[in-house]
């Protein structure tokens, strides 16, 4: 029997408003499991119960949260993963100031379904009934609860249960799949430990599949670990999948290392943060408008952080406004863009806004700066620009589509496709040919292009006497800002446009010519014919320096720069010839072979009269560039070089 799809059901209401009760009554089942509460008749950890019913498709979970003021930050960690509410109000007390808080919470955090429960109904008349009904319509006017049923119950009686739950599974039906980036990514929202097992976590999966004998991390701590079991729903599993209330048993670490807060996700997946870009939002109600540097609590996920607000285009966020931020934590959290949270105030605790997350592994941006803005602005206008803004932030660093959909916050699938749009449409560029597709911004690819060019003119205004720049050279200089592969593409492009001329080893300038001063051409005249005249039997480097009369810096550089241009050829370490003599023993080489199918050092030696030395240095240097090849003693063409 295939598994049923999960609807996460979040409660929110004043404390003794019959949350608790309502849930109880709707399950048969306790969501109150610490001793402390059941002595305190009040939730203080959240609690979760499943509505087990034959003849529903899916399975309604409730998310049972405390109401009381100092535990709303556990409730703002119950409702980040919730699908839709279910907003209780006693029809005894009305709306009070958690009722307030709670429903702020709720829209903070992006939630779109639910209704509302007026718990308590045995104890009041009809006719406050209505008017509690026309109060909290008027309440939630504008809201995600707009037009939400707003239910009469009695948890005692019973009377009102079964409209709640019908409503709810019709609600249900309307949830949506949540989207999928495939990486597993589950925050951590209760941690405890059963005999016999050890260490468990639960959580809702929020992404990905996680399976017994998975290797994960729990993050910001990077705490390794490996799932020794899997439950859903109370029951032992292989695994799990988005959108399932999971606990999993993990080897290795103990409860006093993990908490509520923490993320346990597929290694390599998060990294921890002490920055975030995000919108946010002020609520209407908020006493004041947030400044910045305003010092903050920071609902995200299931963690509470304290950070600093960093106002980027404003001074300040008034109430019913919005603006972007960057957020300065304290201590490190883990998020992924389109992430939703809740802020407070530092003290006294009241909610004030929250928002999305844009960008959860931001710089420090200056503020009021009209890139920067525009770059956030483009995360959040949709799909085609975010991945383009991404990659634009990437630099000159190559990227994949599964790292840009990791930064964005999108599935893998959706990003390859606009990736593959904005490649056609020219504002990216494919770097390379393996697979899998690694681009970078078609603007960046551009600017790097502007800057090896620098490099390029750069090197012959440092050395005018050169005719062109060594490979080497360039690509020690470009290392600095990008790789080889990407070197080799801005190189190709480059000549393409003519705009440079590119060589085996080196790389010049169209039309250039080295400038040469006459004493270094004097120079260079002397040290070319002395190995001209020296033909097949050159003195050693050394002779011939002394024999000219130059200290060794000049006569290496001299000679280093005949040697580069092919006027002199290096055919061993210590055997320097002419060119003219390369050519005319490569003359004498082919014919021998020609006569004899091969030639040894011993028929060149005595052809030419050279010394056994100069004889094997040809031979091996017409075997290195591949004229030749040697078969045991002899020296054969190369018929494949």
């Amino acid at each position: 029997m295939p598994e049923k799809d999960h609807v996460i059901v979040g409660t929110a209401g004043h404390i003794d408003h019959g949350k608790s009760a309502l849930v109880r009554a709707l399950t048969g089942k306790d969501p109150d499991t610490l001793p402390e509460e059941k002595k305190r008749g009040m939730t203080i950890e959240l609690g979760f119960v499943f509505l087990d019913d034959p003849g529903y498709e899916k399975q309604l979970v409730f998310i049972d949260v405390p109401g009381h003021e100092k535990f709303v930050k556990t409730m703002a960690a119950g409702a980040s993963n919730v699908d839709l509410a279910l907003l209780v109000v006693a029809a005894d007390e009305g709306i009070a100031v958690q009722t307030r808080e709670h429903f702020d919470i709720l829209q903070l955090l992006g939630i779109r379904l639910g209704l509302v429960a007026l718990t308590k109904s045995d104890l009041v008349d009809e006719a406050r009934l209505d008017g509690l009904t026309a109060a909290v319509r008027s309440f939630v006017h504008g809201s995600f609860l707009a037009d939400a049923p707003i239910l009469p119950v009695s948890s005692v009686t019973g009377a009102g249960l079964d409209e709640v739950k019908a409503h709810l599974q019709a609600l249900g039906r309307k949830v949506r799949p949540r989207p999928d980036n495939g990486i597993f990514r589950m925050p951590v929202d209760r941690v405890f430990t059963i005999q016999g097992f050890g260490t468990i976590v639960a959580g809702t999966v929020l992404s990905g599949t996680v399976k017994t004998g998975d290797r994960i991390v729990v993050y910001p701590e990077k705490l390794v670990s490996r799932v020794r079991g899997v439950q859903v729903h109370g029951t032992r599993k292989e695994e799990s999948s988005i959108g399932r209330r999971t606990a999993l048993n993990l080897q290795d670490l103990r409860k006093e290392a993990l908490r509520r807060g923490q993320v346990a996700a597929a290694e390599g997946s998060l990294a921890p943060t002490l920055r975030l870009d995000a919108r946010l939002e002020v609520l209407r109600s908020a006493a004041k408008e947030v400044k910045h540097r305003d010092r903050v609590r920071l609902h995200i996920g299931t963690d509470e952080v304290i950070a600093r607000v960093a106002m980027l285009e404003a001074p300040s966020v008034a109430p019913g406004g919005s603006g972007l931020v960057q957020f300065v934590l304290e201590s490190p959290t883990t998020a992924l863009p389109g992430d939703r949270f809740a802020i407070r105030t530092f003290s006294p605790l009241v909610t004030i806004g929250g928002g999305r997350v844009l960008n959860a592994a931001p710089a420090r941006h200056k503020r009021m700066s009209p890139p920067v803005i525009e770059g956030l602005r483009r995360l959040e206008a949709g799909t085609a620009q975010a991945v383009e803004q991404v990659f634009l932030q990437s630099g000159p660093a190559p990227m994949d589509a599964r790292e840009a959909a990791l930064k964005i916050g999108l599935g893998e699938a959706e990003v390859v496709r606009a990736a593959a749009a904005l490649l056609r449409d020219g504002r990216l560029v494919r770097i390379g040919t393996e697979t899998p597709e690694v681009y970078i911004s078609a603007g960046t690819f551009s600017s790097l292009s502007a800057k090896l060019l620098e490099i390029i003119r750069g090197y012959f205004q440092a050395n005018p006497s050169k005719s062109s720049m060594p490979y080497s050279d360039l690509r020690a200089g470009f290392l600095k800002l990008g790789g080889a592969a990407l070197l080799k593409q801005l190189l190709e492009a480059l000549a393409r446009r003519s705009l440079i001329v590119r060589r085996p080893s080196e790389v010049g300038l169209p039309g250039r010519e080295a400038k040469v001063d006459p004493a270094e051409q004097r120079l260079r005249a002397r040290v070319e014919g002395a190995y001209r005249s020296a033909k097949f039997a050159p003195p050693l480097e050394e002779d011939v320096r002394r024999r000219l009369g130059l200290n060794p810096s000049d006569f290496r550089a001299v000679e280093a720069t005949l040697v580069k241009d092919g006027t002199l050829v290096r055919l061993g370490p210590k055997v320097v010839y002419h060119r003219e003599a390369v050519e005319a023993v490569r003359e004498v080489v082919l014919g021998l072979i020609e006569r004899h199918a091969a030639v040894t050092i011993a028929e060149l030696r005595d052809r030419l009269n050279l010394s056994r030395k100069y004889a094997q240095a040809v031979l091996e240097y017409f075997d290195r560039i591949g004229m030749t090849k040697r078969v045991e003693d002899r020296h054969v063409l190369n018929r494949k070089p």
